[in-house]
């Protein structure tokens, strides 16, 4: 029997469940001109598909499957051990094959059945390919680990030294998520940040150039940032996470990190824990993915570098929280890290010039909170902000009030506030609203928005401010200025040009404007295959009287196709059956002529007589 024959018939046999299983694992997807089994069967067959799918086979698949290769035929499971046990392997590695068979069988590169292994030629045949460019032998496949992945110890040294990488990390996080929650960053077609984001996004972190790439990818991995029109934008989760406390922060990246690793490379990590992890790992994943090639070290240098970043590893060895977060013990891991975190603060120490330190890293709802009302200028563990006009004319427009921002920085300051600072609030409080911008009810000249003022020398200022030429203001009336650009672009084009604007109702009542962008992640959709399996399911279907009849035609028609010799049994008259070898040469007439290969003569067989095909010793 062809290989197309003997898969189409053990696919057959699988539950709806395992199709579907099968069909995702070897990214087969609905498709009109696969109308059978045996259309499925032809398409897994595909010289470029097998390839594909055995690069993504670990070594004890490989070696499962270049055993079978090695016997040709139908053997038993006993069979593969002993063949593997004959290279000098152990045990445990014979064992071992026998999961990889298993695990074979569910890609469809082996077929399993009654406890026997029943290699595939279109298989057997890639793998003999792929032994002339690199796959190594069946004899070295069975090879016990590398010996020169050697174990190490975590050290104080370095969990300190990734205790320091988790903070830092987790910080410039969340310094992305404040900055693109002002202004979200463009993703390139090509992949990648757009230069000038890039470049926005490390001043902002304070971090290097090359790191902001895999931070973002962090976050999204955490589902904190998302696309959203080919732009990076923070998501409401990842709002919620900033006011988490820091250790949690950090455990939420790290966590999204462990879950999202692929699961064939899961092993690459969590079988690596006591070794000189980051220096050994691609080693050991070219000897467990042989054919993983260039594809596998990209994805394993992505995988360290993330480790590297979230202080999973330090120095070239996994910390004591990398440890535990691999075995899944999380709690374990946030107390190490924990450890080695500097101490949250809830106080700070408020300057004559205006600047704010932080002894330490504040506490996040009250670091949120201060940096409505301030620029930030330094960032480590010691923070240093500072009050401006503008960054209290900001907290003002977000809906703070002079009275609120006083009994705020009197609970939160361990110096007092400074009689300076308490100048500037009031003083920036007192002129705050004297531009006030509102939608226009008029669609004369399309006018969209207004601005008032009891400040005409002001407001004269504004049109000629070659910063705001854009928005095209123009004069209508003492204190009242119009553009046809809509309130909230009018709004904060002022407020980031640092005039004291407010936005205002028709009712003239003061509101709040926000130009953050929320992104929401939407997960891509995963193909429904139902329809897919019925109709497969459908195209096997006979009568009700004779119901295997459609399959058993089809597989005498691919006997004839591929002029393969077959078993067929035969209905007698009288109530015996008898099993012929033939070589099915045309069906026609509702009859099946062929060569019987055993006694030399052509037979032709009515199709009703037939009751099955199977197929024959090779």
């Amino acid at each position: 029997m062809t290989d197309a024959l003997l898969l189409a018939t053990q696919l057959r046999s699988l539950s709806d469940d395992e199709l579907t299983s099968l069909l995702r694992a070897r990214r087969i997807t609905d498709d009109s001109r696969l109308n059978d089994f045996f259309d499925l069967a032809e398409r897994l067959l595909e010289r470029q598909r097998i390839e594909r799918a055995l690069r993504t086979c670990d070594r004890r698949m490989l070696l499962a499957l270049s055993a079978a290769a090695d016997r040709r035929t139908s053997h038993t499971f006993d069979d593969v051990t002993s063949h593997i046990e004959s290279f000098g392997a152990g045990t445990e590695a014979a064992e071992s094959a026998l999961d990889g068979i298993a695990r074979a069988g569910r890609l469809a590169l082996v077929v399993v059945d009654d406890h026997r292994v029943n290699p595939l030629e279109s298989v057997s045949a890639a793998i003999n390919e792929l032994r002339t460019r690199g796959l190594p032998s069946t004899k070295t496949l069975a090879d016990h680990l590398p010996t020169t992945l050697g174990a190490v110890e975590a050290s104080e040294r370095v969990d300190a030294a990734a205790g320091e990488r988790a903070f830092t990390t987790t910080t410039a996080a969340g310094e992305i998520i404040t900055e693109l929650l002002r202004a979200p960053a463009k993703e390139l077609g090509r992949g990648g940040l757009a230069l000038p984001d890039a470049r926005r996004l490390a001043a902002a972190t304070g971090v290097d150039f090359d790191a902001i790439g895999t931070l973002i990818t962090a976050l999204a991995a955490a589902e904190f940032v998302a696309l959203d029109d080919r732009h990076w934008a923070p998501t409401q989760t990842g709002l919620d996470w900033l006011t988490l406390p820091t250790v949690d922060r950090w455990l939420r990246l790290a966590d999204a990190w462990v879950t999202a690793i692929p699961d064939d490379a899961r092993p690459l990590l969590t079988t690596r824990r006591d070794a000189r992890w980051a220096h050994s790992v691609r080693a050991y994943a070219l000897w467990l993915y042989p054919l993983g090639g260039d594809a596998l070290n990209a994805r394993v240098d992505d995988l360290v570098a993330q480790a590297e970043v979230l202080g999973v590893i330090a120095h070239d060895t996994l910390s004591q929280a990398g440890r535990e977060l691999l075995v899944g013990a999380a709690d374990a891991a946030a107390e190490f890290v924990r450890a080695t975190l500097p101490r949250e603060v809830s106080q700070v120490y408020l300057q004559d010039d205006l600047s704010v330190i932080s002894p330490g890293p504040l506490s996040p709802l009250r670091d949120a909170r201060l940096r409505l009302m301030t620029d930030i200028e330094s960032r480590s563990q010691a923070t240093t902000y500072r009050f401006s006009r503008s960054s209290i004319d900001r907290a003002l427009s977000a809906g703070e009030g002079e009275t609120s921002i006083v009994a705020f920085l009197t609970d939160l300051s361990l110096t007092g506030i400074p009689q300076p600072l308490r100048y500037l609030i009031a003083d920036v409080a007192a002129h705050h609203g004297l531009l006030r911008v509102r939608e226009s009810s008029s669609d004369r000249h399309a006018v969209r928005s207004s601005i008032r003022s009891v400040d005409d020398d002001l407001l004269e200022t504004l049109t000629v401010d070659q910063n705001l030429a854009s928005l095209a203001l123009h004069r209508v009336a003492p204190g009242l200025l119009e553009s046809r650009f809509s309130r909230d672009l009018v709004f904060w084009a002022l407020q980031d040009a640092r005039y004291p604007v407010s936005a205002e109702d028709e009712n003239g009542q003061l509101i709040r404007v926000t130009r953050h962008h929320i992104a929401t992640v939407t997960a891509e959709p995963d193909a429904d295959l139902t329809e897919f399996v019925s109709r497969l399911r459908a195209s096997v279907r006979g009568t009700s009287a004779h119901p295997d009849d459609a399959w058993l035609v089809r597989q005498l028609e691919l006997a004839v196709r591929s002029k393969s010799t077959v078993v067929v049994s035969v209905a007698m008259p009288g109530g015996k059956t008898i099993d012929l070898s033939l070589e099915p040469t045309g069906i026609g007439g509702g009859r099946l002529r062929g060569r019987d290969s055993t006694a030399d003569v052509e037979r032709t067989l009515p199709l009703s007589s037939i009751q099955s095909v199977s197929r024959a010793d090779v």
